[in-house]
């Protein structure tokens, strides 16, 4: 059986008076439409926001986050990590907001803080017993924090203090606040599985914009991460081989050395950075990528994952090129064969 995964489509959060503090906001995901209520502050004009993932004391947590000035988005048991993945995604797409942290508990504990460290959130707020998501928690890049004053003013309080100071996760190497403009590259996530190995990549998404792509604005011979802004982050949470690589769990970032004729996808155990940072010194190793040629031309950079058990195929792809490479686990599968090119070897 074959599980794609792809970025999902994500709603824009549209402009509203600040006399409204309270909205539902729309998600589109594979699954179906989810909702979830944003909640704003009547100050600042842009405020940290909190995804707060199926909080028992939800609707009185935002009330007192907004009257201490921090922004909200309440949604309810999310059906999977994706999903929760996917409102990360849409918040950190929101100039609105300069941070956006994660919070979670109790049962949805797991989803909200894998889903953080996929989506790449720049905190972490748990509350109450974490047992269950220790070995998750333990791999989180980002600032985290636990909460358990015993009542929901003085979570608030403790929540709305932290999010104040939640430095921005990815800006090392440039300017350390997020822009208060659009972003031209949204962020995208796709989250897949290898056997029992969770996966998950996360890019800043370039477009072509009538560019020519490959060998000009991507120049041959010199290193490239595939995205844009913040570094594009692979995360798991078991060892994966990538192509002849081995790759422990936790934080990697990616690039490419891309030629007309050999293309290598790097590895990298640097993480935090903005793309425009390579430290060939933090590289985990590289591996060649097989190419081949759209029939169509990608207005977006594109990375996917087909799972096929224990094993499958990363695939990335943008304008009229598209490279993979295979994934795997040591745990028993048949392998995968080579793919068949869609055409004729890219040149």
């Amino acid at each position: 059986m074959t599980l794609l995964a792809a970025a999902t489509f994500l709603l824009p959060l549209h402009a509203r008076s600040p006399a409204e503090q309270a909205q539902a906001q729309t998600l589109e995901t594979a699954r179906g439409r989810v909702t979830g209520q944003l909640r704003l502050p009547t100050s600042p004009t842009r405020p940290p926001v909190v995804l707060l993932v199926a909080a028992a004391d939800g609707s009185e947590l935002a009330a007192a986050l907004a009257a201490a000035g921090v922004a909200s988005l309440r949604i309810d048991p999310p059906d999977s990590e994706d999903t929760a993945a996917q409102w990360i995604a849409l918040l950190r797409n929101d100039e609105r907001f300069p941070t956006v942290t994660v919070f979670g508990e109790d049962a949805t504990l797991s989803a909200a803080v894998v889903a953080a460290r996929a989506a790449r959130a720049d905190g972490v707020v748990t509350r109450a017993q974490t047992s269950a998501a220790d070995a998750e928690i333990a791999r989180l890049v980002a600032a985290r924090t636990t909460v358990n004053s015993g009542s929901t003013v003085g979570d608030a309080a403790a929540i709305a203090a932290f999010v104040r100071t939640v430095p921005v996760l990815g800006r090392r190497g440039t300017t350390a606040a997020r822009p208060a403009t659009a972003r031209r590259s949204p962020r995208h996530v796709v989250l897949s599985s290898i056997g029992s190995v969770r996966i998950g990549v996360e890019w800043g998404q370039p477009q072509k914009r009538g560019r020519e792509i490959w060998g000009s604005l991507v120049r041959w011979n010199e290193v490239w991460m595939p995205g844009a802004d913040e570094a594009t982050t692979v995360t798991t949470n078991g060892p994966l081989r990538i192509g002849s690589l081995q790759v422990p769990p936790g934080d990697h970032t990616l690039y490419l050395l891309p030629g007309a004729e050999r293309t290598l996808l790097i590895v990298s155990n640097d993480v935090g950075q903005f793309h425009t940072v390579h430290d060939q010194g933090r590289e985990l190793g590289r591996v060649e990528l097989t190419a081949a040629p759209r029939t169509d031309s990608l207005e977006g950079l594109t990375f996917s994952i087909d799972s096929h058990g224990s094993a499958g195929v990363l695939k990335i792809a943008w304008d009229t090129r598209e490279y993979s490479v295979q994934i795997s686990t040591s745990e028993p599968s048949l392998r995968l064969a080579p793919a068949s090119p869609a055409g004729p070897a890219v040149r």
